[in-house]
């Protein structure tokens, strides 16, 4: 068993270039009785580790170097001693997992609940991108915006790693999606792989400037309604108020858990000047609801943070198996990269450009 590790390690977040691989960095004993220890095969990307690279995330470890990133999939190659009884060993089996920072590591330690053992069928890349993501959305969609079968849902960057699992949850439970994309090119994809369920009509290639009169259009000629349910927005920006304005009252519910339009591209380290201005014009400029105005618009906005639900593990442990009973197919790996290129495999997921999950193989 390796007594090493390396990882990708922030001690000044501000830039991706703030990312730094360390080697030979020594492994301590497993002393945690309900902890295992994965060695990592697969890492999954996501958008909240842009913003903890960038110094943006609130949950980020402040005044300290650490490892970000969410999840991960791998081989578990030691198990603590404080298991249930009768509980299954998980020593050589194929796992995925999720964790509160640390998973740019080659191996990571873990609570066990936070584990769940990878479908035979399914690639070590597979069970990468799969746990937080659906995660995000099936709590977003299920436990806030209380989903259930004939809703309307709009659905923000659709051809995404989480956009693509919401589409497969309202297939699951009968729900109707409007998708949401930036780019034409997404289209074909989504046409592809949710077909079936999606019409054309159904897709949006957003315009900042018709965007509300696209989603009104879009609900009328795909399911003859005038409004949508849910709204489930990892967006923000310009792109809050068509939505808003086309929400169900009585029934609608705005789920917010992103901004990704609110992203500058690049670094907002104190230099980047054209950077910061951007940054301020949209803090400046950003959607505001008057708390006042919500009982007579008889409407409700949420907004979450999956990092915060890892100090409550009874409910991760509740949603992780709620997750597995949907029984899900396994998600869309989009663009695999290397150990070495994930530095570049962030600034491809911060370009928007991409669609499916990113993925780093190790």
């Amino acid at each position: 068993m390796t007594k090493k590790r390396e990882v990708w390690e922030v001690s000044k977040p501000g830039s991706l270039s703030a990312l730094e691989l360390r080697k030979d960095v020594p492994l301590t004993a497993l002393e945690d009785e309900d902890k295992v220890r994965v060695e990592v095969k697969h890492i999954g990307l996501n958008f909240a580790d842009v913003f903890t690279v960038l110094g943006l995330y609130g949950a980020t470890p402040k005044h300290e170097t650490f490892i970000p990133g969410l999840e991960f999939a791998g081989v578990c190659v030691e198990e603590g001693k404080g298991g249930k009884e009768g509980e299954t060993s998980l020593i050589g089996k194929r796992v995925m997992g999720v964790t509160r920072f640390g998973a740019f590591a080659t191996v990571v330690d873990v609570p066990r609940h936070q584990v769940r053992v990878i479908p035979d069928a399914w690639s070590f890349s597979e069970g990468a991108a799969f746990i937080v993501q659906s995660l995000t959305v099936y709590y977003g969609l299920s436990a806030l915006g209380r989903i259930r079968e004939g809703d309307v849902c709009l659905i923000h960057s659709a051809s995404g790693g989480c956009g693509s699992q919401a589409l497969q949850i309202c297939d699951k439970v009968g729900a109707k999606a409007i998708a949401v994309i930036g780019d034409e090119s997404k289209k074909g994809f989504l046409e592809k792989k949710h077909g079936g369920s999606l019409p054309a009509s159904a897709i949006i290639v957003r315009d900042r400037k018709t965007f509300g009169d696209q989603v009104r259009e879009a609900a009328q000629r795909s399911y003859d309604r005038s409004e949508v349910d849910i709204v489930l927005d990892a967006t923000l920006g310009d792109f809050f108020e068509g939505g808003w304005n086309n929400l169900s009252k009585g029934r609608g519910v705005y789920v917010v858990y992103g901004a990704a339009d609110m992203t500058p591209r690049g670094g907002v380290k104190w230099y980047n000047l054209w950077n910061w201005l951007v940054l301020i014009k949209k803090f400046l400029t950003r959607p505001k609801i008057d708390a006042m105005e919500l009982p007579g618009e008889n409407k409700t906005i949420a907004g979450f943070n999956l990092i915060w639900m890892f100090d409550k593990s009874d409910l991760l442990l509740s949603l992780l198996s709620e997750l597995e009973n949907l029984q899900l197919p396994p998600p869309r790996v989009g663009m695999e990269f290397s150990w070495e290129e994930l530095p570049k495999a962030l600034e491809a997921f911060q370009s928007g450009k991409t669609s499916g999950k990113i993925v780093i193989k190790l």
